[in-house]
C-alpha cells in the first residue's frame, strides 16, 4: 500500500468518513395509545426504550436516513424539539430542516418548546418531487382536538398518508425522501370483529337528513332465507324498506370468515330490477387497522337501461374503533370504516362519486353513516349531496 493512500485512509477515518461515508440510521416509527400519537425517531437507544414501555409500540413504518453526524452534503440535518404545552394539552415533537426551521426556533424560543439535537439527516423533495430511485415520506398534521394532543405523522406509503387523513390529519404532502422505507404493519385485535355489516335477529330504524334539508326514514335487517340470486342458491338479502320510495336488497353469501356482495335488487314502482357484480367484493370479519379492500366490479342490469357497460370502482378502508353517540345510543367501540366509490354510466355520460364513512356496533350493525354524493355530466354542473343517517331505534326480529 502507497503511502498516499495510507493517508487518505487515515484522514477519512479521522474525520469519522466526514461527507463521504455518513453512517445509516433507521428511522422508526412508534404508537403512543395513552396520547393516541405518533413519533418517530432515529437513535437507537431511544428506540430500545420506547420498546420497554407498554404504551408504545411499533407500527412497522421505517425509512432509511444517515446520521446527523457527519451527513453527506446532499442530505439535510433534521433537529428535534419536544412541545409541552398546557393549554390546548400538548405533548408532541416538531421535527425541521437545517438552516430553515431550527435556527429560527431556536432564535425565537417559543414557550414550551426544549430542543433536542439533530435526529437524522435525509434528501429533501423539490417542489414536492422526490428523486426517483427514492422514496417519499409524507408528513400530516392533527390539530388539538377533543382533548387529544396535536401531532405530526410521517407515512411512506400514499395509503397510509390518506388513511391518516381520514382520521383527521391535515396533508402536508412531501417531507423526505429516503433511500427506502416500509410501510406500517397491519394488525388485528385479539377481540376485532370488525368486518360484519350486519346481524340476524335484530330490525333497526333510522331517520336521515341531508344537505338540501329532506328527512327521511327507513328500516334495515338481515332477511337469512336463503334465495336463489344470480345462480346463487345460498344468497341472503340485507334489507333496506324505506317508509317512501323503494326497497333495496343487498345481495351477499355469508361465510365462516368472510361475507361477500355478489349483487342488489331493487323494488320500485316500476317493479323489480336486478344488478349483477360480475367481481362479487369478498370483505373479511375480521378486518385489520388500516386494511383495504378493493372494489373493482362491472354492473349489469336484469331490466333494460340505457346505462351502457356501468363500471364501479373503488375501496373500503377500515380505520379502527371509536366511540360515537347516536338517538340509539353511545357505542364506546364501534368500528369505523371509510368507503369510496366511482361509478361510472358511459351510456348517460353520467358519474357518480360516493364517499361514506360508517361506524358499526358489534352485534348490532350500522349505527351511523355519513355519505357524501356527487354527480356529474357533460350537460350539467356537479351536484353535491351529504346525507347523514343514524339509528334511531332497534329491535328483535
Amino acid at each position: 500500500m502507497s503511502k498516499n493512500l495510507r493517508g487518505i485512509i487515515a484522514v477519512t477515518l479521522a474525520l469519522g468518513a466526514g461527507s463521504a461515508f455518513a453512517q445509516a440510521v433507521t428511522v422508526v416509527e412508534f404508537y403512543n395509545r395513552a396520547l393516541d400519537a405518533y413519533f418517530i425517531t432515529g437513535r437507537v437507544a431511544e428506540q430500545q426504550s420506547l420498546d420497554a414501555q407498554a404504551d408504545f409500540r411499533r407500527t412497522g413504518m421505517t425509512f432509511d436516513a444517515n446520521a446527523a453526524t457527519g451527513a453527506t452534503t446532499n442530505a439535510t440535518r433534521i433537529c428535534r424539539f419536544y412541545i409541552n404545552l398546557a393549554s390546548p394539552v400538548t405533548s408532541s415533537h416538531f421535527y425541521g430542516r437545517e438552516g430553515v426551521d431550527c435556527e429560527r426556533i431556536l432564535a425565537q424560543n417559543p414557550s414550551g418548546f426544549s430542543y433536542e439535537g439533530y435526529d437524522f439527516a435525509v434528501a429533501q423533495p423539490q417542489g414536492g418531487v422526490c428523486p426517483t430511485g427514492t422514496k417519499t415520506v409524507y408528513r400530516g398534521f392533527r390539530p388539538a382536538a377533543g382533548g387529544k394532543t396535536p401531532n405530526h405523522r410521517y407515512t411512506t406509503s400514499p395509503e397510509t398518508y390518506n388513511l391518516a387523513r381520514s382520521q383527521g390529519y391535515v396533508g402536508e404532502e412531501a417531507a423526505f425522501c429516503a433511500t427506502s422505507a416500509t410501510d406500517v404493519t397491519p394488525t388485528v385485535d385479539s377481540n376485532q370483529k370488525c368486518g360484519t355489516f350486519y346481524y340476524p335477529a335484530v330490525r333497526i330504524s333510522y331517520q336521515s337528513i341531508n344537505s338540501e334539508g329532506t328527512p327521511g326514514s327507513f328500516q334495515r335487517f338481515l332477511n337469512t332465507s336463503p334465495t336463489n340470486f344470480n345462480g346463487h342458491p345460498d344468497a341472503t338479502a340485507v334489507v333496506e324498506r324505506f317508509s317512501a320510495g323503494p326497497t333495496f336488497l343487498t345481495m351477499i353469501i355469508d361465510g365462516a370468515t368472510s361475507w361477500t356482495a355478489i349483487g342488489s335488487t331493487v323494488i320500485d314502482s316500476d317493479g323489480l330490477n336486478e344488478i349483477y357484480y360480475s367481481t362479487p367484493t369478498v370483505y373479511p370479519r375480521a378486518f385489520a387497522t388500516g386494511q383495504v379492500v378493493n372494489i373493482n366490479r362491472q354492473l349489469t342490469y336484469s331490466r333494460a337501461n340505457a346505462f351502457g357497460n356501468v363500471t364501479q370502482v373503488g375501496k373500503r378502508t377500515y380505520i379502527g374503533k371509536e366511540s360515537v353517540t347516536v338517538p340509539l345510543g353511545t357505542f364506546n367501540n364501534a368500528c369505523k370504516f371509510v368507503t369510496e366509490l366511482v361509478t361510472s354510466y358511459p351510456g348517460t355520460a353520467q358519474t357518480i362519486t360516493e364517499v361514506s364513512t360508517s361506524w358499526v356496533a358489534d352485534a348490532l350493525g350500522i349505527v351511523k353513516t355519513v355519505l357524501d354524493v356527487k354527480t356529474a355530466s357533460p350537460a350539467s354542473p356537479v351536484v353535491e349531496v351529504t346525507t347523514t343517517t343514524e339509528a334511531n331505534f332497534a329491535q328483535p326480529l
